[in-house]
C-alpha cells in the first residue's frame, strides 16, 4: 500500500494519474493533471463478447447521446439481444454511468469504433473540456507528459516533419501508452483554464495491419454543438 501511495504522488507531480482503483481517477480535477488513468483487466466473457461483435460488424461504428436509463436497450437494438454481448454492453452502461456521475451531467455522447488503421497518428490535443477514451481490441492510446513535449511543435510547428523528427519529443521511450481495458480521461483545451495545457496524444504508432475496437464518452454538449450546426468533428 505504501510503494502505491508513494508511486501515485510521483505521477501527480509528473501532471498524470495512474491507479489501479477507479476512486483515482477524479484526480481529473486536479488543475495539474491533464490525464487520470484508472488501470484495469478485462474479463474474457467482455473480450470473447467484443470478438462476436466484431465477427457480426467488422466496420462498426456508432455514434450515439446516451444515459445509464438508455443505453443498455438502445446498445441491444443496434447490435442484437445476444446473451454473449451482455456483458459488453454492462461494461459500457457502467462507464456511461460513472461518466456522467462524476461531471454531474445527465446525457454523454458514446463512440464506438472499429478500425484496422490508425484514427489520428499524429500527436494532437483536442478541443474538448473531458473526453473518456478505452479501448477493447487492439493496441491502445498513446500520450505524451507535459514535460516532456514541445508545444511549439504541433501542428504547423512540425514543418512538415514527422513527429519523430520534428523535435516533439526528445526519445521514443518519452512515450507513454495505455493497455487493453486501461480507462482514461484526457483533459482538453476546452477545460476551465487549461488552454495550452490539453493532453498530447495520439492513435497507437503500429506499422502491421491490427484491429482495434475503441470507445469514447464526451460531453453532451459537444454533441449538440456539433449536430445542431452540422459541422464536422474536430
Amino acid at each position: 500500500m505504501t510503494s502505491l501511495i508513494q508511486a501515485s504522488a510521483k505521477n501527480l507531480k509528473k501532471n498524470y494519474s495512474i491507479s489501479n482503483e477507479y476512486s483515482n481517477i477524479n484526480n481529473i480535477f486536479n488543475e495539474k493533471i491533464n490525464i487520470s488513468i484508472w488501470k484495469r483487466n478485462l474479463s474474457s466473457n467482455i473480450e470473447n463478447a467484443v470478438k462476436i461483435l466484431l465477427n457480426k460488424n467488422s466496420d462498426l461504428e456508432f455514434s450515439e447521446l446516451l444515459n445509464k436509463y438508455n443505453s443498455m436497450e438502445i446498445l441491444i437494438n443496434k447490435f442484437g439481444e445476444d446473451e454473449k454481448l451482455l456483458c459488453f454492453y454492462k461494461d459500457i452502461t457502467n462507464l456511461i454511468e460513472k461518466f456522467c456521475s462524476l461531471f454531474n451531467i445527465k446525457d454523454s455522447w458514446l463512440r464506438i469504433d472499429a478500425i484496422d488503421k490508425p484514427m489520428c497518428p499524429r500527436f494532437h490535443s483536442d478541443y474538448v473540456k473531458c473526453r473518456l477514451i478505452t479501448t477493447y481490441l487492439g493496441p491502445a492510446t498513446q500520450w505524451l507528459p507535459n514535460s516532456l513535449v514541445n508545444r511549439d511543435k504541433l501542428g504547423h510547428g512540425n514543418n512538415g516533419l514527422p513527429d519523430n523528427e520534428s523535435g516533439l519529443f526528445s526519445k521514443y521511450s518519452d512515450i507513454k501508452q495505455m493497455n487493453v481495458g486501461d480507462v482514461g480521461l484526457l483533459k482538453g483545451e476546452a477545460w476551465i483554464n487549461n488552454e495550452g495545457f490539453g493532453l498530447v496524444h495520439r492513435s497507437p504508432d503500429v506499422i502491421e495491419n491490427h484491429k482495434r475496437l475503441y470507445v469514447t464518452l464526451d460531453f453532451d454538449d459537444l454533441y449538440r454543438s456539433i449536430f445542431n450546426h452540422n459541422s464536422n468533428f474536430i
